[in-house]
C-alpha cells in the first residue's frame, strides 16, 4: 500500500509541474505583444477640425502583432485608446477641446512621431438691427462658450471699411460697428488664433435702403440729411425730422454744387454722392472774405478764409447776362425800388443794375433778369455775413 501511495503521490506531483508550466507558456504568449511591437504609426483624419467635431486618429504597429494596446495622447494627455486588429491596425476617435500634438503610445512608452492638431472655434454673425448713417449692431455666437479672446468686426461698403475690437462675453457677444451710405455692406468678422484655439472667420451681408426724400417726406431720414446738408456747409433752414420747401431749396443746392440732376427730389443717386461728397473748394482763396457766384453750377458761395461759410441755390441771368469777372458790393439795402416794378429785399448791388437779392421764385436755371436771386429764406444770413466793399466773384 505505501508503494501504491508513493506512485500516486509522485503522479500528482507531475502533474501540478506540468499545469505550472502550461500556465508559465500562457503568460508568456499572453505578454508577447508588448515584447514583440517595436513602432506605431499614427494618422489623423484631418489636421484641423471645428470645436465639436471629432477627429479620428489610425495606425499601425511594426511589427504585426494583434491585440496590443494603444492610447492616444493630446500634449501628452490620454485622450482615447483602441487595441490593433489582426492585421496589427487601429482606430480611435475623440473630440478635441482645443490643438496640440497627438501621439499613438504603446504600453512600454513607445509613441509614435507627433502630429499637430488644429481646433477652429465655430463662429457666426447675425444682424439685429441697422440704425440709418450711423451704425449696424449685430450678435455673434462662439463656440466653445469659454472663449474669452478678442472679435474683429469690419464692415465694408463701396472700398471704405469700419472696424471695432471687443473681448468676446461668453458665447454671445453683441457689436457695433459705425456705417455710412447705402446698399450692400458686407461683414466679416475674425477671431484671432488664441488659447489653443485656431484663428477663424465668419461673413454676412446687409443691405440698407435709400429713402427717397422731397419737400413733405419726415422721419429719420430727413434728418440725417439735413444734418449731413450742414457738415458740408449747406444752408438749411434748421435740421429737424421734416422736410420743407426750403430744405428742397439745400437739396437742389447740393445737387447743383455736385453735378447731380436738379430735382429737389434726394434719391438713391444723391445719397451714393453724399456718401463720398467733400467739402467743396472755392476757386479762390483771397481775400479771406468773398462772395463767388458760380453760373454754371448757379451756387453761391460765401467764403471764409479758403473755405465757404455757407453754400445756396440761386438763379442767374436768364440771357446769360449776369456780370462776370471781379467786382465789390456798392451798397446794400434791406428793400429796394427794381427797375420791373416793385421791391427787392435784402438786397447787395455788386455791379451798376445789378445786385444779390431775395426772391420768391428760384428756379434750379438761369430765369432772372440779370440779378442774383436766392431763396427768401437764407438771403437775410448772406445779407448778415457781406460788407459793404467785399469782393464778389462771379464765374462760369
Amino acid at each position: 500500500m505505501q508503494q501504491v501511495h508513493a506512485r500516486g503521490a509522485h503522479r500528482s506531483r507531475q502533474y501540478v509541474m506540468a499545469a505550472a508550466l502550461l500556465a508559465a507558456t500562457l503568460v508568456m504568449v499572453w505578454a508577447a505583444p508588448a515584447a514583440f511591437a517595436a513602432g506605431v504609426t499614427c494618422t489623423l483624419s484631418a489636421a484641423a477640425v471645428d470645436y465639436g467635431q471629432p477627429v479620428t486618429v489610425t495606425g499601425a504597429v511594426d511589427p504585426v502583432v494583434a491585440g496590443q494596446p494603444v492610447t492616444v495622447a493630446l500634449d501628452g494627455v490620454a485622450v482615447a485608446s483602441a487595441t490593433t486588429d489582426a492585421a496589427g491596425q487601429y482606430t480611435a476617435s475623440f473630440t478635441p477641446a482645443r490643438g496640440g500634438s497627438v501621439a499613438a503610445v504603446l504600453a512600454d512608452g513607445t509613441s509614435s512621431a507627433p502630429l499637430v492638431l488644429g481646433v477652429k472655434p465655430v463662429v457666426s454673425v447675425k444682424v439685429l438691427r441697422v440704425a440709418f448713417w450711423s451704425s449696424v449692431t449685430m450678435n455673434v455666437t462662439v463656440s466653445p462658450d469659454t472663449y474669452a479672446g478678442p472679435i474683429v468686426a469690419q464692415v465694408t461698403h463701396r472700398g471704405k471699411v469700419g472696424q471695432v475690437q471687443v473681448t468676446a462675453n461668453g458665447k454671445l457677444t453683441t457689436v457695433r460697428v459705425p456705417i455710412t451710405g447705402v446698399g450692400r455692406f458686407s461683414i466679416q468678422v475674425s477671431l484671432p488664433a488664441t488659447d489653443g484655439l485656431l484663428g477663424q472667420d465668419a461673413a454676412g451681408k446687409f443691405t440698407v435702403r435709400a429713402h427717397r426724400i422731397s419737400a413733405g417726406s419726415r422721419g429719420n431720414q430727413v434728418k440725417v440729411l439735413l444734418r449731413s446738408l450742414v457738415a458740408l456747409h449747406f444752408r438749411v433752414p434748421g435740421v429737424s425730422f421734416s422736410m420743407s420747401t426750403a430744405g428742397a431749396d439745400a437739396i437742389v443746392a447740393f445737387q447743383k454744387a455736385y453735378n447731380l440732376p436738379r430735382t429737389y427730389v434726394f434719391d438713391a443717386a444723391d445719397w451714393r454722392k453724399l456718401e463720398t461728397a467733400t467739402l467743396l473748394k472755392p476757386r479762390y482763396s483771397k481775400p479771406a472774405l468773398h462772395i463767388e457766384v458760380d453760373k454754371r453750377r448757379q451756387i453761391l458761395m460765401v467764403v471764409r478764409n479758403g473755405s465757404p461759410l455757407g453754400i445756396l441755390a440761386v438763379s442767374t441771368g436768364r440771357t446769360n447776362n449776369t456780370p462776370e469777372g471781379t467786382h465789390r458790393i456798392q451798397w446794400k439795402a434791406l428793400s429796394a425800388p427794381t427797375p420791373y416794378g416793385g421791391l427787392l429785399d435784402w438786397d447787395m448791388a455788386f455791379a451798376p443794375s445789378f445786385a444779390m437779392h431775395a426772391y420768391p421764385s428760384v428756379p434750379p436755371y438761369p430765369a432772372s433778369h440779370g440779378c442774383v436771386r436766392q431763396p427768401t429764406w437764407v438771403a437775410p444770413w448772406t445779407y448778415s455775413k457781406s460788407s459793404v466793399g467785399e469782393t464778389v466773384y462771379v464765374y462760369h
